[in-house]
């Protein structure tokens, strides 16, 4: 099923953009939309930083289930102009306390300026 569905998406990863991740997600293959997502965001795009922080939100795509990871992926969205996913970000924020807060926005700040190298 997978090897269809990155067959469906297109096989060079690193040459495809958000909306196929998108659309991956939106059809539920969630792996290629992981793999899909995760490309594009370490080249910056913003929305596929916060389609990223939606899969592991989740645990979809064989990512694991984290707030923390989550959370770290919605910052860097954000602070790349992708205000519409400050939704998600509180809605996976808002159980932590100000401290686990303070420590995951500091991993958010070395995602950034480790050119997203040091994000998971």
């Amino acid at each position: 099923m997978t090897l269809c569905v990155l067959a469906l998406f297109g096989s060079s990863v690193s040459a495809q953009s958000y909306e196929t991740a998108q659309d991956a997600f939106d059809a539920r293959a969630w792996e290629a939309a992981a793999k899909l997502a995760r490309a594009e965001a370490i080249k910056g795009n913003a929305n596929s930083q916060g389609l990223l922080g939606q899969l592991y939100h989740f645990g979809h795509g064989g990512l694991p289930k984290s707030s923390e990871l989550a959370v770290i992926w919605y910052s860097v969205s954000m602070a790349n102009g992708n205000t519409a996913i400050e939704p998600l970000y509180n809605g996976a924020a808002h159980l932590m306390s100000e401290e686990e807060l303070k420590g995951i926005e500091a991993k958010a700040t070395t995602c950034l300026s480790s050119q997203y190298e040091k994000c998971d």
